[in-house]
């Protein structure tokens, strides 16, 4: 329905109508959003994906879902969310340098999101406090979204060890970066989405019972 809309200003109504009806509903209840996710390719480097959104209404679409987003709630935290950015370096440069234009500009933005979808092994070590700390120095926080971890099966589920692992150590530097929110893709692995075959990324398996990585996560979250 909505992609069937190719004026811009009736796309700006359409977006205002959803914003205000889904953000005042939940004024009160949610002090933070995700206005936009994933505006770039997935490994970067070629600039802002060119969407239903960019195409409509043009290259700086998202200031102005941002603006439209701080209308309808001017007390909640706005963040936009991205993939992958600490594994590719020139797709965490883009992003820096979209959000440093967005504050430059004035546009109310508060704050960047990593989803931290983590395979095989986790970003290198201070990336994350980099990240953190490029972001601290515009005014922004920085939030992790999304994190899960995604291993091939090893037998005897010998992989679930070094899962644990790679959970503690992004907990760990996430938190002494200065990291306060922290949120996971799911809790259990009978319900989780994986690419990669046969994986259980979650901290909890099938029949909800915590995982080497709940325990590494709650002992960083302890530490801390």
């Amino acid at each position: 329905w909505l992609e069937q809309i190719e004026d811009p200003a009736q796309l700006r109504a359409a977006m205002t109508t959803h914003f205000n009806t889904i953000m005042r509903r939940y004024a009160g209840k949610m002090d933070r959003w995700d206005v936009a996710t994933e505006v770039f390719s997935t490994f970067g480097g070629t600039g802002l994906d060119q969407n239903y959104f960019y195409r409509v209404l043009g290259p700086d679409y998202l200031a102005e879902a941002f603006r439209i987003a701080h209308a309808a709630n001017p007390n909640a935290k706005l963040f936009i969310n991205e993939s992958l950015v600490e594994y590719y370096p020139a797709k965490r440069q883009e992003l820096y340098d979209l959000v440093a234009d967005l504050v430059r500009r004035g546009v109310p933005i508060n704050g960047v999101g990593l989803e931290m979808h983590l395979t095989f092994s986790p970003p290198e070590p201070g990336v994350i406090t980099g990240i953190v700390n490029s972001y601290k120095a515009l005014g922004l926080q920085v939030a992790i979204t999304e994190m899960d971890v995604h291993l091939t099966p090893l037998p005897d589920n010998a992989e679930f060890q070094q899962q644990g692992e790679i959970y503690r150590t992004i907990v760990k530097e996430a938190l002494a970066a200065g990291v306060r929110d922290i949120s996971f893709w799911g809790f259990t692995d009978k319900h989780a989405y994986t690419w990669v075959p046969g994986a259980k990324p979650l901290m909890f398996d099938e029949q909800y019972r915590p995982k080497p990585a709940f325990y590494a996560t709650w002992a960083a979250l302890a530490f801390r």
